[in-house]
């Protein structure tokens, strides 16, 4: 392995199919070559904590499920912003058209 890896920043977005929470996380990610010239990575989270990849990895932080979806960071927010704003909610149901006869 390399001596001094490249390190880049790379953010995610992520949302839970348990409960609905959603979050973001920044990661560093280590790029190393190998001996033989081959290629890997590692991630590092906010915590220091090292993991193959976080988007395996995900645990919701509310509730603890692992039912996690990976979005790209920005939209993370979107649903619940609409979960919450002050508008009513309709039912919408398929337009209904008079037969017509003969």
């Amino acid at each position: 392995m390399t001596a001094d890896p490249e390190a880049v920043s790379e953010t995610f977005a992520f949302a839970c199919g348990d409960c609905g929470e959603t979050w973001e996380r920044t990661f560093t990610v280590l790029f190393f070559t190998d001996a033989t010239g081959l290629g890997a990575q590692e991630y590092v989270d906010e915590d220091g904590a090292a993991m193959r990849t976080p988007l395996a990895d995900a645990v919701c932080p509310k509730c603890e499920g692992r039912k996690v979806h990976v979005m790209a960071p920005g939209p993370g927010a979107r649903p619940r912003a609409a979960e919450h704003e002050d508008h009513p909610h309709h039912l919408h149901f398929p337009h209904r058209h008079k037969k017509e006869s003969a």
